[in-house]
């Protein structure tokens, strides 16, 4: 029986590799038209479909490109490491959640950030080494693009090659993007979610156990 936690929206309030994204952004301002427009396409569409992923992979893109991999890697740790100081950025009640399941061996962080940010934000938090299955990117010349993006369905792929059958007791989301692990799930906590994301749960006929009273907008 394990705990799976999602991270942006759940372990952290803000999204993290839109965090790094901004960052990077801000000494490239000329690309912030292009983005916004990608932006609000994804924002537009179901979390649950192929499309917003698709607008996400192609902003990092932009935004990224020519970033070698050890630049990456400083704007990841940086970016972790101001997101995890942040003390409104993360629910203390889902925290200590976390912190139980790492103590007991029982838990781990399935999520679509970057591997990299995402271990860099786990470290901060004081749970580095916690088991997590996240996004990897490949490095060229043009900077780094996904080589697996762990959204959707992905997440249940990549749990599966880890834990086969595993037994999932608690999944902790935020979004309708994890369905997939939701309906193998025994219990599922919607933590702050967006209306859109408790209709689409209630439209699928999911259960959950809603904690927060969730975000404004759809």
């Amino acid at each position: 029986m394990i705990t799976v936690f999602d991270l942006d929206g759940v372990l952290s309030r803000a999204d993290t590799m839109a965090a790094l994204v901004l960052a990077r952004l801000r000494t490239r301002p000329w690309l912030v038209l292009p983005v916004a427009v990608l932006a609000l396409a994804a924002a537009l569409v179901p979390a649950a479909g192929a499309l917003r992923p698709r607008c996400n992979r192609a902003v990092v893109h932009i935004v990224l490109s020519g970033v070698s991999e050890p630049e990456y890697a400083r704007l990841a740790v940086r970016t972790a490491r101001r997101l995890a100081a942040r003390p409104d950025n993360v629910r203390p009640d889902v925290l200590a959640a976390l912190r139980r399941a790492f103590d007991d061996g029982a838990g781990i962080v399935i999520t679509a950030t970057e591997r990299e940010l995402a271990a860099a934000y786990l470290e901060a938090l004081g749970v580095g080494g916690m088991p997590l299955l996240a996004s990897r990117f490949r490095f060229s010349a043009r900077g780094p693009r996904f080589a697996d993006h762990n959204v959707g369905e992905r997440k249940v792929e990549t749990l599966e090659v880890i834990h086969p059958g595993a037994i999932v007791d608690t999944l902790y989301t935020d979004s309708s993007s994890d369905l997939p692990l939701a309906r193998r799930s025994a219990r599922t906590v919607l933590v702050d979610a967006r209306p859109r994301s408790v209709r689409e749960f209630s439209h699928h006929g999911v259960p959950f156990q809603p904690l927060g009273e969730g975000r404004r907008g759809d």
